[in-house]
């Protein structure tokens, strides 16, 4: 039993940089159109941010219920789990407050956007990094036989 996201979690990570991007750009030239490109790919990385948490929750039961985790990595499952919320969480926000920028055509909120779009950045490699260690140091998802030989390599 290999639980394990599907791809497309990847670009919960990789849209937020492009947005950033898009962003530091509009702040340099002030041509809406890369503000309007920031909020856009901000909206996706929240539809993407939504299905990422949805079978992040799905593999989180599978693997419990499996019981394929060493013990220690339960607490940084939970942990998991809590920052899938809090990415999803900032991700709302941020999109809500470019949304604003742009219709209000304020540069204080853009700058606010900007700041929100390193957070989003900074919790979704950091939930990216837990993520990583349930499977390779904990082994979450992994099948039993497997764990149990990693288990007796690591006696030797």
């Amino acid at each position: 039993m290999n639980v394990m996201h599907p791809p497309f979690v990847h670009f919960v990570v990789a849209l937020p940089f492009v947005a950033l991007f898009s962003q530091f750009t509009y702040m340099v030239t002030k041509d809406k159109a890369y503000s309007k490109a920031a909020i856009r790919i901000i909206g996706f990385a929240l539809l993407v941010s939504f299905f990422a948490v949805l079978s992040g929750l799905n593999d989180a039961d599978r693997i419990v219920e499996g019981h394929s985790i060493v013990q220690e990595g339960m607490d940084t499952l939970a942990n998991h789990k809590l920052f899938g919320f809090l990415v999803v969480a900032v991700l709302l926000l941020t999109t809500i407050v470019k949304w604003f920028a742009i219709s209000k055509d304020s540069v204080m909120l853009e700058t606010v956007s900007i700041v929100l779009i390193i957070v989003v950045l900074m919790t979704s490699l950091y939930q990216g990094r837990s993520g990583g260690s349930i499977v390779y140091q904990y082994s979450g998802g992994i099948e039993g036989k497997v764990v149990m030989q990693r288990v007796s390599e690591s006696k030797k």
